[in-house]
């Protein structure tokens, strides 16, 4: 199979395959990247496979940066903008997996046929050469047409040498749309005790994707089949069960906070920051989530309510509650925070050190007291957020305190 047009990106790397291919060496486009042009899909990463060992890639090209030499990968600067630096790896075996993620070692190798045999999926051992021509050792492209899903050679070797893959065959389920091949699927449920062997932070990045796939519920509905939820911090499955049956059927989310609020929503007896310690994620992705989560179980939006949580929060968790099917006034966040005068306490026309310099104040516990009570009196309406106004009340405040 030949592609009719290359697309754009592959046209830019088109010289760098070429120059390769005229020092006698055989270079591919490979990787997810071809399966996207197949699908029609954007292209994210250009990746290119050669029979050119990396010593002999850097002797051929005068640019070039040892990213990940040892195995087999060079970053070729073909060009001054970002677009144009290509990482590119050599044509590789693999040994055994002792951490059921990375190869203990790899050996160059100049046979396209190994490379791409240890690959994970057959959508994903494709090449394409800088004519566009495909080739596609291990019937990929029927699995592409009927949009499946079959591990290359054995799927229990497959996950076995990297268990991630089982969360990458969920995600892509969920963002390609794939069924999941049989013998695949049970190599996947036979394994999935081994992504206890793999970083939380990795198996975040494949859930995270999946939970923003466009379906997102074949990905979760895997998840359950093949017990792999055991194997995830703190995860329930009756929890995945309810967003899958109590969340619109076509509910897609906005973000990743709003996708990981859903699912703890539906969990019982949840410490959300605890829950998310566990996964290792930044602590500003943590507070975010919590303030989902605690905004989720509140009746109805108010002046203190929408300030503390901000209009952005309040419409993410608005769309929640419709999806999950609560009934809520759809327009109230936004009319709420029309009312408010300010959204920040920085929007506060005074700050302390007005305040000292007009009341002769020092910084202390009853500057910080003062402050507060006129920031909650200017969100509550109680009080104009205008100079003379808060001057006003604060010598009230300091008067009744004498």
């Amino acid at each position: 199979m030949k592609l009719e047009k290359l697309p754009e990106e592959f046209v830019q790397a088109q010289p760098v395959l070429e120059k390769i291919s005229e020092h006698g060496f055989e270079a591919y486009f490979v990787g997810g990247s071809v399966r996207d042009v197949l699908l029609g899909r954007e292209i994210h990463d250009v990746d290119i496979a050669t029979s050119a060992y990396p010593e002999e890639i850097k002797d051929i090209f005068p640019y070039t940066i040892d990213v990940g030499i040892e195995h087999g990968t060079v970053l070729v600067l073909a060009g001054k903008s970002e677009a144009e630096h290509y990482e590119i790896t050599t044509f590789r075996t693999e040994s055994k997996y002792t951490d059921y993620r990375r190869p203990d070692h790899v050996d160059f190798v100049r046979d396209l046929r190994e490379d791409l045999k240890r690959r994970d999926f057959t959508v994903n051992a494709f090449a394409c050469d800088f004519e566009g021509q495909i080739i596609d050792l291990f019937d990929g492209l029927t699995d592409l047409k009927e949009r499946r899903l079959t591990a290359v050679g054995s799927a229990l070797e497959r996950f076995n040498e990297d268990a991630l893959r089982i969360m990458r065959a969920m995600r892509f389920a969920s963002t390609l749309d794939f069924k999941i091949e049989e013998k695949t699927f049970s190599a996947m449920r036979e394994r999935s005790h081994l992504l206890e062997k793999i970083s939380v932070e990795r198996i975040f990045i494949e859930l995270d994707k999946l939970l923003l796939g466009s379906e997102w519920r074949n990905g979760l509905t895997l998840l359950i089949e093949s017990e792999a939820w055991k194997y995830l911090p703190d995860f329930q499955d009756l929890a995945l069960k309810k967003v899958l049956t109590e969340l619109s059927v076509d509910f897609h989310f906005k973000n990743s906070e709003q996708a990981w609020a859903a699912l703890l929503t539906r969990f019982s007896n949840i410490d959300v920051k605890a829950f998310l310690r566990k996964w290792k994620v930044s602590n500003e992705f943590s507070k975010y989530v919590a303030d989902l989560v605690s905004a989720y179980e509140l009746e109805n939006w108010d002046l203190v309510s929408l300030y503390h949580f901000g209009l952005e929060k309040a419409l993410l968790v608005d769309e929640l509650k419709i999806a999950f099917g609560r009934d809520i006034d759809r327009e109230r966040a936004v009319f709420i925070n029309d009312q408010l005068q300010i959204h920040d306490k920085s929007e506060i026309v005074i700050a302390g050190k007005d305040l000292m310099d007009e009341f002769s104040l020092k910084p202390g516990p009853e500057l910080g007291k003062i402050l507060k009570t006129i920031e909650e009196q200017i969100v509550k309406n109680e009080l104009k957020n205008e100079q003379i106004a808060i001057l006003t009340e604060v010598k009230k405040m300091l008067e009744l305190e004498k």
